[in-house]
């Protein structure tokens, strides 16, 4: 009898202990992903995410003899974008310029993270699904 998934005879039939073994890494591998999963979790925790954008403008302020007619712009000021609230721009004094920086950053590992943590998953159900597999193999009466 062989098993269609792997093209070889089932794990019962083969030398003992080699599906103990298999069953071992991979629930090894799936405590891997576990530990991964959880770590990524406590990083993404530790963030204060601001999602959105930061511009930097420099403006003319519309008096008739001021240097800003001549083209010697006032300025920079920054204006802070959130996502999804396009043309809903707000003034950031240079006082918490920094923090929204970080803020925006955090945003952008926030989303890296995610993208890691939604590979992990994958992996994980991938390796939990053999690993179901493999145990039926084990598991099966012999026939």
């Amino acid at each position: 009898m062989t098993d269609d998934r792997r093209g070889t005879e089932p794990l019962r039939d083969t030398v003992a202990g080699t599906g103990t073994a298999s069953v071992r890494r991979l629930l090894h591998q799936s405590n891997e992903l576990i530990d991964n999963i959880a770590a990524l979790t406590d990083k993404r925790a530790a963030l204060n995410p601001l999602p959105g954008s930061l511009r930097k403008r420099h403006l003319r302020c519309g008096k008739r003899s001021c240097r800003c007619r001549a083209g010697a712009l006032h300025g920079p000021y920054y204006y802070f974008e959130p996502s999804r609230q396009h043309g809903k721009w707000r003034y950031v004094p240079k006082e918490r310029l920094s923090e929204v920086r970080q803020g925006i950053a955090d945003w952008k590992k926030q989303r890296e993270i995610d993208e890691m943590l939604g590979a992990c998953a994958a992996q994980l159900y991938a390796s939990l699904k053999v690993l179901r597999q493999e145990v039926e193999l084990l598991v099966q009466p012999a026939q």
